[in-house]
């Protein structure tokens, strides 16, 4: 198993199913599964689990959590049912776990994976990644038309759009997440992961300011970027910051400066696990499902 065969089942599913619109209708995905969904009062920090009741299968979600909460956990669910996956989660996970995304298990990234593209289909947001730009307030208008949360439209609109983007997640001050556009795959600029965010950038700042809140500023492309081709481009980044997750999430848009040199021959090693989603939910930060 691996992200194709997730992000194939999931296209597979939303065209048997019939559903070509946004938002989606994930009830009725769970529907066509027949899949029953309940929401139910539980635990806090708990979003939900798949149970078998009377040879049917029902997704319990947590009715206290945030609408774009419950449509990421239903979808969650059905991932694991779809592709086949056990839960690598135990009965109750510790609520700042749910918060984090390092230490996801293959199995967890895999079911977030199809979810994101059931919730934001590339059919719907390749042609929208074009008719503007890479904003903070763009993305708001997306989030609240896919209802999916705006990392997950964020990484999405990076993927499809064919200007030079990116979409950064860092958690205490490390890159843990990247999303480029194939524009910027293309001009040999890639962002490493695991490494700390650049001091002078608008999400270092966020995190020595201590408090939540938006953060933007101009740098250069190697600020970002260790690859040599990253010095013919200016970076304007927008970032927000998570306090209780200490995350932080940048928009960055990069400008060419000059014409594109011929190649030398020097070759940089791509970050090939960009394709990584993050998950989908009501929150800023990479909250977990509980299975």
């Amino acid at each position: 198993m691996d992200e194709n065969i997730a992000v194939a089942r999931a296209r597979k599913l939303l065209k048997d199913a019939g559903i070509t619109t946004v938002p989606v209708d994930v009830e009725a995905l769970a529907s066509f599964l027949e899949i029953r969904v309940a929401r139910a009062e539980m635990a806090e920090g708990e979003a939900g689990c798949t149970v078998m009741r009377r040879g049917k299968t029902c997704i319990w979600v947590n009715q206290d959590d945030s609408p774009l909460r419950q449509r990421f956990t239903i979808l969650h669910e059905i991932a694991h049912h779809v592709l086949g996956l056990k839960s690598n989660h135990e009965e109750k996970v510790p609520a700042a776990e749910l918060e984090h995304f390092t230490g996801r298990p293959p199995e967890e990234v895999l079911c977030d994976i199809f979810a994101a593209e059931c919730l934001v289909p590339w059919g719907v947001i390749q042609p929208l990644a074009e008719e503007q730009d890479f904003t903070l307030e763009y993305l708001a208008e997306l989030a609240e038309r896919f209802q999916a949360s705006r990392s997950c439209v964020a990484s999405r609109f990076a993927q499809a759009s064919g200007a030079h983007l990116a979409f950064v997640v860092a958690e205490e001050g490390v890159v843990k997440y990247a999303i480029t556009s194939k524009t910027l795959k293309e001009a040999r600029v890639w962002i490493s992961r695991d490494i700390p965010l650049p001091k002078n950038s608008a999400a270092a700042k966020a995190i020595m300011s201590g408090a939540s809140g938006f953060h933007e500023t101009d740098a250069e492309g190697l600020d970002w970027s260790n690859s040599d081709d990253a010095r013919r481009f200016a970076c304007y980044e927008q970032a927000t910051y998570h306090a209780p997750t200490r995350q932080t999430q940048s928009i960055l848009v990069f400008e060419e400066l000059e014409q594109r040199p011929a190649y030398s021959g020097n070759h940089c090693i791509q970050d090939d696990r960009d394709y990584l989603l993050e998950e989908l939910d009501g929150y800023p930060g990479w909250s977990k499902p509980r299975h």
